[in-house]
């Protein structure tokens, strides 16, 4: 499997806070595959922000993002995916259902089913995965969205905050399947977090600062 990674120089993005104009202005980011980098900070520093412009989901006011050798345009689906902060799943679906949607919407074969069970059995998640998704707890949504970004071994995983739901044992099986992914399938990840943790096992750390004002 060929790998990708990143480059992100002087990236700016403006917006209001209130009534104020704010600007985040942010280092280099820089992410090589085989590696983890953590992005740390308080909040309200631009962590998520970082992530939607890396995944393509946010422009950048000012600055380049580099893709894979030279390219401008994020990776496709499932080179590329991301943990989101929020719950993307769908309700009326089982857990199983929601790991396997992106591949079943793209038309492609699911993930064979020794990988599938790897996943479930780590992430605690192998005897919910009939259960609709609306049935499980927060905890378990975000898991389950752990469970289908590393479904099709991507090349770069992109992670907002992916252990905020989850107490001590699961955090560590969810940091456990993202450094595996780094060791063992040559992954470049990012992992925008609060939790020390992380950054403890990270290769790299990118700690963010307070926004300024223009």
């Amino acid at each position: 499997m060929s790998s990708a990674g990143l480059r992100a120089s002087e990236v700016t993005r403006r917006f209001r806070r209130g009534p104020h104009p704010v600007v985040l202005a942010y280092p280099e980011v820089v992410l090589e595959p085989g590696e983890l980098v953590a992005v740390t900070g308080p909040s309200l520093t631009g962590k998520t922000i970082l992530v939607d412009l890396l995944a393509g989901w946010d422009r950048p006011d000012g600055g380049r993002i580099v893709w894979d050798g030279g390219s401008p345009e994020p990776l496709p689906w499932p080179r590329l995916t991301v943990i989101p902060q929020g719950f993307a799943v769908l309700d009326e679906l089982t857990v199983r259902e929601n790991i396997v949607l992106a591949d079943r919407v793209a038309g492609r074969r699911p993930p064979d089913a020794d990988r599938l069970h790897r996943l479930l059995d780590v992430l605690g998640l192998d005897r919910l995965q009939g259960r609709g998704i609306g049935q499980v707890s927060v905890g378990e949504r975000q898991r389950t969205m752990v469970a289908r970004a590393l479904a099709d071994r991507p090349e770069v995983v992109l992670a907002d905050e992916p252990v905020a739901h989850q107490d001590r044992r699961h955090a560590d099986a969810v940091l456990q399947l993202l450094r595996e992914a780094v060791a063992v399938d040559g992954a470049a990840c990012l992992v925008a977090t609060r939790d020390p943790a992380v950054a403890d096992i990270a290769d790299r750390t990118i700690r963010l600062a307070a926004p300024g004002q223009p």
